[in-house]
């Protein structure tokens, strides 16, 4: 995940995670979470290992740098530079490593897989076909982040995109001058 949007799809993929599961696993063996946590490591854990920190970081000093009052403050830039390459990198860094984002990513898990499932994931991924289709799977869900990062960059260039901000015209703008107006 190399932006912003990411961090946050990430973070939404862990709530939704947690929220839409179904009925819990009574599953607490020492086996299993054994075989739990060796599923993490693979799965989530990789994605967020794979995180551009950096790059986050960096989006989100350009969102802040794009600002009029950035602009116009050099000081206000100086803060935000310094701001974005501490404060915010520190904290996207202790969020998606926190115990508290594994403890609800594995609680959603516990949810849906049984010790068969991950026995069975685990003794594939154990053979010399799993550890390939491991490793491509991960560079596979790298491309396919750029691939949607540069696909959501673009979005508004997108037909889609357009026909509904022509609608969004057509719709909203009209009612919006019924509206009263502020008087200032």
């Amino acid at each position: 995940m190399s932006n912003f949007k990411g961090m946050v799809s990430a973070g939404a993929l862990a709530l939704a995670i947690v929220v839409g599961l179904g009925s819990a696993q009574a599953a607490t063996s020492p086996k299993y979470e054994a075989a739990l946590e060796r599923y993490y490591a693979m799965t989530y854990g990789h994605q967020i290992e794979q995180l551009g920190i950096d790059e986050l970081s960096e989006k989100f000093r350009e969102g802040a740098m794009s600002k009029p009052e950035a602009k116009a403050c050099p000081a206000l830039g100086k803060a935000i530079d310094e701001f974005s390459k501490n404060e915010f990198r520190k904290a996207i860094t202790d969020y998606f490593h926190s115990p508290e984002l594994k403890a609800q990513i594995l609680a959603a898990m516990r949810k849906q897989l049984t010790e068969g499932d991950l026995n069975a994931y685990l003794a594939f991924v154990d053979t010399p076909a799993g550890k390939q289709y491991l490793q491509h799977s991960q560079a596979s869900n790298v491309e396919v982040e750029k691939a949607m990062t540069e696909m959501t960059d673009k979005m508004d260039e997108s037909p889609a995109f357009k026909a509904m901000m022509t609608d969004m015209v057509t719709k909203l703008v009209p009612v919006m001058m019924t509206c009263p107006r502020d008087k200032d």
